[in-house]
């Protein structure tokens, strides 16, 4: 994968992270009924508090693909950290599907947070193939 790619690709996960934070913060009764087969309580506040900390945190992860994006040298340590955490994202959304408390569209993201796993290795493999032909015309 080349480094136009590698950018378009952090781009558009910069986007999928900060679009389904923003969505998911700015409306959780609409979150809970679209992805999942029950409601919590309204008013859990320990819940609401570990809900509005995950999508914080999808929304700082998608500021750092941004910047990675921006950034090449910063690009090895999120893409590798990215790739890590979608793939288990994409494990947890899996389990809770699997006891049919996640409705189909859980498992559908899921799968789109694997597929970005799955490029941003591709993207580290590129860029180390790169690093070491470049440490060889150097040499």
């Amino acid at each position: 994968m080349n480094e136009t790619w590698i950018k378009r690709m952090l781009l558009a996960s910069a986007a999928w992270n900060i679009t389904g934070a923003a969505t998911s913060l700015a409306d959780p009764v609409q979150h809970f009924s679209q992805m999942y087969t029950v409601t919590p309580a309204a008013d859990d506040a320990l819940l609401m508090f570990f809900y509005r900390c995950t999508w914080i945190n999808v929304l700082a992860w998608g500021l750092a693909y941004l910047l990675a994006a921006l950034w090449p040298q910063s690009r090895k340590a999120v893409l590798t950290a990215g790739a890590a955490g979608k793939a288990a994202y994409f494990v947890a959304c899996a389990a809770l599907f699997s006891t049919d408390v996640g409705r189909p569209l859980v498992l559908v993201f899921g799968l789109g947070d694997l597929l970005m796993a799955a490029l941003f290795v591709w993207a580290l493999l590129s860029q180390g193939r790169r690093e070491r032909h470049g440490a060889w015309a150097a040499a």
